[in-house]
């Protein structure tokens, strides 16, 4: 991926607003943004900035109340994977580990086998670093939480998405557990090549180790946009070298 590869999804003077007339307030101002094929777009900020809003906006799962999203594809809510924070909360409990990571295939795909089905969803378990002997049969009590975020994060990636949305992914685990998560998204990035990852994260060593490009949110509005290292490197917001000051304490 380059940074002159077109944009596939692009989102345009996206304003959005919660609650009632009475008590309307505007989460979102005037944001725009692009995601390229293959790419890894880090979205953050400070609580409440908006972040989490915008990337549902992105793909589908939010309605904007201005602005247009612009996706060159066909239903961009069937063609995405999502991982959040909590994997436990996303896990069917009564499933064993092989059934909710075939979900996606057993509901959009129904012209493959179930031989077909059972085998992508042991390729998705090898490359997040889980043998499918050892955990297809597991339920998800039986998972640390860093092996719970990988069962989910190859769900995500089983029907070949054209974008990942992470929403801050590892932030529920433990130290440990996000090496083994980063070196799951990096084995994503090399072995699905055109699969675009929006994350949404706090944690700029994450960011720093995978994202291309930073986009920046305060109080609903973008403060910056580059590359990874232009933006940490030589932030152009003070808000934003206030969020890298912060994040070196």
């Amino acid at each position: 991926m380059t940074m002159t590869t077109a944009p596939f999804l692009s989102v345009r003077n996206i304003d959005k607003f919660f609650g009632s007339r009475a008590a309307r307030r505007q989460v979102l101002f005037d944001v725009s943004a692009d995601v390229r094929p293959g790419e890894c777009l880090a979205v953050i900020g400070g609580s409440g900035s908006g972040k989490s809003t915008l990337t549902r906006i992105m793909l589908g799962l939010e309605t904007a109340d201005a602005g247009t999203v612009d996706y060159a594809g066909g239903d961009v809510r069937r063609e995405s994977g999502l991982v959040f924070q909590d994997p436990f909360a996303s896990l069917d409990p009564r499933w064993r580990v092989a059934r909710s990571v075939a979900e996606p295939l057993l509901i959009q795909r129904r012209d493959l086998s179930r031989a077909d089905i059972d085998a992508r969803a042991a390729l998705a378990l090898r490359t997040v670093g889980l043998d499918p002997d050892v955990f297809a049969s597991r339920y998800p009590i039986d998972l640390s939480g860093g092996q719970a975020q990988r069962v989910t994060i190859a769900r995500a990636i089983v029907n070949e998405p054209k974008v990942i949305l992470a929403d801050e992914p590892m932030s529920a685990i433990d130290v440990a557990a996000r090496i083994q998560i980063l070196d799951a998204f990096a084995t994503i990035r090399e072995t699905h090549r055109e699969t675009a990852i929006i994350m949404v994260s706090h944690d700029l060593g994450v960011v720093r180790h995978l994202a291309d490009r930073i986009l920046v949110l305060h109080d609903g509005r973008v403060e910056e946009c580059g590359p990874t290292a232009a933006v940490l490197g030589d932030p152009q917001s003070a808000y934003t070298r206030r969020l890298i000051a912060a994040a070196s304490l």
